[in-house]
């Protein structure tokens, strides 16, 4: 190979080690006399410094002018803010609302949101893990759920670790009709079993003006007089349900006073007599209407509920029967940093609205609705910025209807006090006692004591 060969296949290896590196370093080597004289190597496009550098309307350095650039290529940036979207039917202030509360949807401000062109979507929830020692048997080993503590059998203890009370949520708005419109979607991970811990849906609504549709907490209940326990389960007679409805709220005096009128999804849960097997039936939907007085130190509120539960006995025609009940709930700041609550819940057949039954055998072919009672007092305190505790007390009791079975539940108590540290921003630890007491038809007891440990990270 001819000298002039070898200098022409290193001027071309050069060129290709060039190819890889900046433009300007390799124009400085000047070629040697008498070679081959190659081009400026061309950069890569993988290269995002020259790629920015090409740019029309960016200058020849990365700190280029974002606003110009925006306006070279048509973009604007965004002038909302995400308090435009705010309103006081989402997010009017609540006297009643203390630190680490579980209960309430994130606050729409700070934090993870995104914001464009007349809309704003904020993503929410917290990370939350449980870790659980319980001295004295129970079925739910995840909840603190006191219908399910044995009145006989061998004693045993029990260990559980899990995150299941996770949750993730996101709150998108836009303006419409120069009003705000809102959908919340969140879900938890007490989907499936235990094992699984698949998400559950808890809330997917949306809301706009004075109409609500979609699955959120139910009519018949208070938010806001729900315990904040670290327990997920809650107290035995506060009314927690979320199911699917179509509301409609509508004020009589602006920020005082207002009414409410819902049809909502009917769950019905009947236990059929040996001799009469047969399925439950909704065949109408539940109505609801409850009326609410609130102000800046706390509120009350009075509802009602009038259903129809339905039975088929096998190939036979379904069996309807009235149901109804009165829940009188409420929270009031006794202090700026004390917060009281109660929830007094009477009926018949509304059972399934606290996790028990509507109807019970009370025979080998006879079944009657279920009457029930229950009650709840807590008190939530604020003792620092950084430290919280809350004590709940709560009892339900089913009627005692001749022919029942001895084993049917009777009566539940519960009682639950935590308290809750802030060391860091928007981190939380806890420890709370647990203690429930199940009695059956029979007069059998059972008792059960939990403590219950809880670290957890809200998101920004």
């Amino acid at each position: 190979m001819t000298w002039f060969k070898w200098h022409a296949l290193v001027q071309i290896l050069t060129a290709a080690v060039c190819l890889g590196t900046p433009y300007n370093a390799c124009a400085e080597v000047p070629p040697s006399p008498g070679t081959l004289s190659l081009p400026p190597a061309t950069p890569e496009p993988s290269q995002s410094l020259l790629l920015v550098q090409q740019l029309p309307g960016v200058s020849d350095t990365p700190e280029f002018d974002l606003q110009r650039s925006l306006e070279t290529y048509g973009a604007q940036p965004s002038t909302t803010s995400p308090e435009s979207f705010q309103l006081g039917t989402f997010d009017g202030p609540s006297g009643t609302r203390l630190a680490n509360n579980f209960t309430a949807a994130p606050e729409f401000e700070g934090g993870l949101i995104i914001v464009g062109e007349n809309v704003a979507s904020k993503i929410g929830g917290y990370v939350k893990a449980d870790l659980i020692y319980d001295f004295d048997p129970i079925g739910s080993t995840d909840s603190f759920d006191t219908s399910t503590i044995p009145t006989s059998g061998a004693p045993h203890r029990n260990v559980r670790f899990h995150a299941r009370q996770s949750r993730l949520s996101l709150d998108t708005r836009w303006r419409s009709d120069d009003d705000v419109a809102k959908t919340f979607v969140e879900a938890d991970f007490f989907g499936g079993s235990a094992e699984s811990s698949s998400l559950r849906l808890r809330h997917a609504y949306g809301t706009f003006k004075r109409l609500t549709v979609g699955k959120t907490w139910t009519t018949f209940t208070d938010p806001s007089a729900v315990p904040q326990t670290l327990d997920v389960e809650g107290a035995v007679s506060n009314v927690n349900r979320r199911q699917g409805l179509v509301r409609w709220d509508q004020p009589i005096i602006p920020d005082f006073l207002s009414v409410a009128f819902a049809v909502e999804d009917p769950q019905v849960r009947i236990e059929s007599p040996v001799l009469i097997p047969g399925t439950a039936r909704t065949e109408t939907p539940d109505f609801i209407t409850r009326i609410r007085l609130e102000n800046e130190r706390g509120d009350f509120q009075g509802a009602f509920v009038l259903r129809e539960l339905g039975f088929q006995p096998e190939d036979r025609p379904v069996i309807t029967e009235t149901a109804w009940g009165f829940n009188f709930s409420g929270a009031y700041l006794v202090f700026p940093d004390t917060k009281g609550y109660y929830q007094i819940t009477f009926g018949d057949g509304i059972g399934s609205y606290r996790g028990s039954p509507d109807v019970v055998p009370t025979g080998l072919d006879s079944a009657a609705i279920l009457p029930s009672f229950g009650w709840m007092v807590g008190v939530k305190h604020e003792w620092t910025d950084r430290l919280t505790s809350n004590i709940t007390f709560s009892r339900l009791s089913l009627g005692d209807l001749p022919g029942q079975d001895p084993d049917n539940l009777r009566s539940t108590t519960y009682f639950a006090a935590n308290l809750i540290a802030n060391p860091y921003e928007r981190i939380f630890c806890g420890v709370e006692y647990l203690y429930g007491l199940r009695e059956d038809v029979s007069g059998a007891r059972g008792a059960a004591h939990r403590l219950q440990m809880s670290f957890g990270f809200f998101l920004p």
